[in-house]
């Protein structure tokens, strides 16, 4: 009976154990209630609107992609892709809204591309966010620089080269966004042109470039990066090799600008007859040298002298350009092709020059063998005719010899016709018969 006694009380406390557990589970679950709760609040954002033509009084665009793009931790990445209903409109469901999570809209539309700002669904889950967009136009009659900067911004004294980085503000007082293309057919193309100065190398692109593309053309390059109603940004930076302490800076411009500015380091002097010096101005915590112009049309050159440059260590060598290159190649690999076709028409003329000399003498000794049989009789000349005909082969060497002297022939031609004049001229002696000894009259 003590053993039954033993085992319930055993099972007991097993089941007491067992429920003191299950109640501790309940009860962890009881205090955390917010949890879950606070997960399912993260993923209840929502972002939804319509897809505009701002140049047709914002109609809808249906049928048009729309994509979501997330940013966190200074990152972004698409995260999903829809198309627009038959009134324009989209949605995204299910977003996080946790803070330093945020969302952008964007879309393609003939040929450009179109973004809104920054979305962040932290304070406010749904959020109605319509996307603007703009008939494409080939025309550039509607567009100019409001403001273009170029800043020297670094040197490097052991390369000899200086970065300048440029940044400009366009402004398109049009309802369409002016798309080019970068297909010219031998042309420059009607696309977005940026100029460079000569010597230009190493570009790097930023703001504004983006998802677009770029070709070299003289004297810049050529985007097909669009310009939307309104005002946009573009910025790049290059370097240029500088030669001593001093530097010729010339910048072009190639759409209408309302303001160029030009700012230099205080630690180089700057000095120009175009610019106007206006004092100094403070720009990511540096101070620069600020000169000036206004009112610029298309194509004019502006040039800054810069002085005081570290000296040049290395100037780097002017590489060609890439679009020069190709005819460079061509006319070498043409002047090589006509020189390999020139010699060889050289050696083959002289093989038969070489081939005639050879041939010739048996030729005419076969004619002398030949010539008694044909008439019967051997041909001799007179006795007056030979002193003549000796005569005018001697006479005809010594113009040879004068001829070659001065440099009118050339050495081939001299000793192939004095080899032939030499060869007539002997064997004219060899046929002329000796002369007999004229027997002198007694008295």
């Amino acid at each position: 009976m003590r053993e039954i006694h033993t085992q319930k009380s055993g099972l007991v406390g097993i089941i007491a154990t067992v429920f003191a557990l299950i109640c501790m589970f309940v009860g962890m679950i009881g205090l955390f209630p917010f949890t879950a709760s606070a997960h399912t609040l993260s993923n209840s954002g929502r972002i939804y609107g319509q897809l505009q033509d701002g140049t047709k009084r914002n109609a809808p665009v249906a049928g048009q992609s729309v994509t979501l793009q997330i940013a966190q931790d200074n990152s972004g990445r698409d995260l999903t892709t829809v198309k627009t209903d038959a009134q324009g409109n989209y949605s995204f469901d299910g977003l996080d809204t946790s803070k330093g999570t945020a969302y952008v809209l964007y879309t393609s539309y003939q040929g450009a591309q179109y973004f809104t700002d920054l979305i962040d669904l932290s304070s406010k889950p749904a959020q109605r966010v319509d996307l603007q967009v703009f008939e494409a136009s080939p025309d550039t009659s509607n567009i100019a620089i409001v403001q273009a900067n170029a800043l020297v911004d670094k040197v490097d004294a052991k390369n000899g080269l200086l970065t300048i980085s440029e940044n400009f503000f366009f402004e398109n007082l049009g309802l369409t966004t002016y798309v080019g293309t970068l297909s010219a057919n031998g042309h420059k193309p009607n696309a977005l042109r940026f100029a460079l100065p000569p010597g230009a190398r190493n570009l790097s692109l930023s703001a504004g470039f983006n998802g677009y593309h770029v070709i070299q053309v003289d004297p810049g390059f050529a985007s097909d990066a669009a310009i939307t109603p309104g005002t946009s940004q573009f910025a790049f930076s290059f370097q240029v090799p500088y030669t001593g302490t001093h530097y010729d800076l010339s910048y072009t411009a190639v759409y209408p600008t309302v303001d160029f500015s030009l700012l230099v380091p205080l630690d180089y002097h700057a000095t120009s007859g175009t610019l106007q010096s206006k004092g100094t101005r403070n720009v990511n915590q540096r101070s620069f040298q600020v000169l000036e112009a206004q009112k610029l049309v298309a194509g004019t050159q502006v040039h800054a002298e810069l002085d005081g440059l570290p000296a040049a260590q290395n100037t780097p060598a002017s590489a060609p350009t890439s679009q020069n290159t190709p005819w460079i190649i061509a006319i070498i690999v043409f002047m090589i092709v006509v020189i390999v076709v020139t010699w060889f028409i050289y050696l083959r003329m002289q093989r038969r020059r070489r081939a005639a000399r050879r041939k010739r003498p048996a030729r005419k000794a076969r004619e002398t063998v030949k010539a008694p049989i044909q008439s019967g009789k051997p041909k001799t000349k007179t006795a007056a005719g030979e002193p003549q005909e000796q005569e005018q082969l001697l006479q005809e060497l010594l113009a040879l010899d004068k001829s070659y002297e001065t440099g009118k022939i050339k050495k081939v031609e001299y000793t192939e016709r004095r080899a032939k004049l030499k060869a007539q001229l002997r064997h004219l002696m060899e046929t002329q018969p000796p002369k007999k000894p004229t027997a002198s009259k007694k008295p």
